[in-house]
């Protein structure tokens, strides 16, 4: 991805995370990097989604759910599809945003955008011990990082199955929080 001409002085921080992508995805070319975000941190996520047009690809994970009609304030999956200024600048905007107020979740994996996008909505939903279904915000940073304290082993890896890495922004350290798949303990990156 290139730093936009947009004649605005790059935020060092962000540049120093997109050093990060460049080189992981160098690094390991097999691997994709997408976007998990939620929507319900920033109310015109969509505007600026649709803002960058083909540059993107977007799922919508409530869509087609019991709450379809709320489904722009749910988590929204995206692919980066090409190196362009649109990409760039809504990339640039997420690092920045998210280093603000944390609302995205960056997710490294060799699956398909399809089969992402199958397993994270496979985990939206979660019975109660009553019975009732609840919506499980797994995708939102906060929760995620709250995650690791109450989840036993299997249900880790039951969410990390087809990652390899997954990482939220820690606002009190400055720094990426990354979970990896198997095997790894979380640490900052």
């Amino acid at each position: 991805m290139s730093v936009p001409g947009n004649g605005r002085r790059p935020d060092p921080n962000v540049l120093q995370f997109r050093t990060h992508i460049r080189h992981c995805l160098e690094q390991h070319p097999e691997t994709r990097l997408y976007v998990l975000v939620d929507g319900a941190r920033y109310m015109t996520l969509e505007n600026r989604l649709d803002a960058a047009g083909a540059a993107i690809r977007v799922e919508w994970l409530l869509a087609a759910t019991e709450l379809d009609e709320i489904s722009r304030g749910g988590p929204a999956l995206v692919e980066f599809m090409t190196d362009s200024d649109e990409a760039s600048q809504l990339l640039d905007w997420l690092i920045e945003r998210d280093q603000k107020s944390p609302l995205v979740s960056w997710l490294w994996s060799e699956r398909s955008f399809e089969a992402l996008s199958n397993h994270l909505k496979s985990h939206l939903f979660s019975r109660l011990p009553d019975g009732r279904m609840a919506l499980f915000r797994y995708y939102n940073p906060i929760v995620r990082r709250s995650l690791e304290a109450v989840l036993d082993s299997e249900q880790r890896m039951a969410l990390m199955l087809p990652l390899d890495r997954w990482q939220i922004w820690q606002p009190l350290v400055l720094a990426y929080q990354t979970y990896y798949r198997v095997g790894q303990e979380a640490r900052h990156a």
